[in-house]
């Protein structure tokens, strides 16, 4: 697999790999992370740039402790490339990836579970962008989202598996989500009853107005309508080629609304049209023309 960003790592053997506050990113994709006023984060991004000859963007949503959002940022590009290189189908491949994925964290996260008060170990929901060429992949577990820019406005959006947020989510179970990566119970050793692993996969043929991908978990969700998010990353774009500026600027957008929870925000450039051109300022009414007599 090729290079992970820095923002990975257990939080427990390196604090710097699971920051309060960070950013970063290069010409094609920029990452903003944010704190703001919850106790202790749980969110997280991962960036690797060759996942089976897939470039891999992921954000992660952590609850109930920070150890899950460690162990996934950790593994799951591993079992993605495991799993896309064996198999023909990409999203049979991410299904089977989550599942090793979830598989492995009961095991870690078994203990966890023991010592809580609630008696469940801590748990994560992320979303991912797998892109190849001209083919966009987005595998979605939880409220976490993903909204494709096309020709400045939203696009290909992933749905959140949310009860209040989707009708046939709640109709499956009542819980606060419907899928996400670990909560296992002390009890049973297992996985909290009718909480699904399985990914929505979302396909996208990328063409020339497909101008941008933003990844972003809840926390800027719950601040900025789609739109927004869309419009204030565009600006940016267009007139810094910054991905990384544009994901601090949807991030300190969601951040004037609310800072009530976590947020991280990935924004993946593909084709960003260039600014408009600059008009030339009108003449001033106070500038007169003169004749020399």
């Amino acid at each position: 697999m090729g290079n992970v960003c820095q923002c990975c790592g257990a939080r427990d053997k390196d604090p710097s790999l699971l920051p309060d506050y960070a950013s970063g990113g290069n010409s094609q994709h920029g990452f903003a992370l944010a704190k703001n006023d919850r106790g202790r984060m749980e969110d997280a991004v991962s960036i690797s740039d060759n996942v089976a000859g897939h470039a891999c963007f992921a954000v992660f949503d952590g609850h109930g402790g920070e150890k899950a959002t460690v162990l996934a940022k950790q593994f799951l590009p591993l079992q993605l490339e495991k799993h896309l290189e064996q198999e023909s189908s990409k999203e049979e491949a991410a299904h089977q990836a989550f599942a090793a994925m979830d598989e492995l964290m009961q095991k870690q996260l078994a203990e966890e579970a023991k010592v809580f008060t609630a008696g469940t170990s801590s748990g994560t929901v992320a979303c991912i962008a797998l892109l190849q060429g001209d083919e966009l992949v987005l595998l979605n577990l939880g409220d976490c989202r993903a909204v494709v820019c096309e020709n400045g406005k939203v696009g290909t959006t992933t749905r959140d598996h949310h009860p209040e947020k989707n009708d046939q989510e709640k109709q499956r179970l009542e819980v606060q989500v419907s899928r996400a990566l670990g909560d296992i119970v002390d009890k049973t050793g297992q996985k909290i009853l009718g909480l699904s692993n399985t990914p929505e996969v979302t396909s996208i043929q990328v063409k020339k107005t497909t101008e941008f991908v933003i990844l972003a978990t809840d926390g800027v969700w719950d601040g900025l309508r789609e739109q927004l998010a869309i419009t204030t990353a565009r600006k940016v774009l267009r007139e810094t080629k910054s991905a990384e500026g544009a994901a601090k600027a949807v991030l300190e957008a969601a951040g004037k609304v609310t800072k009530a929870d976590n947020a991280a925000v990935i924004v993946v450039s593909l084709n960003i049209p260039e600014p408009l051109p600059k008009r030339d300022a009108p003449p001033s009414r106070f500038q007169r023309s003169s004749k020399t007599e």
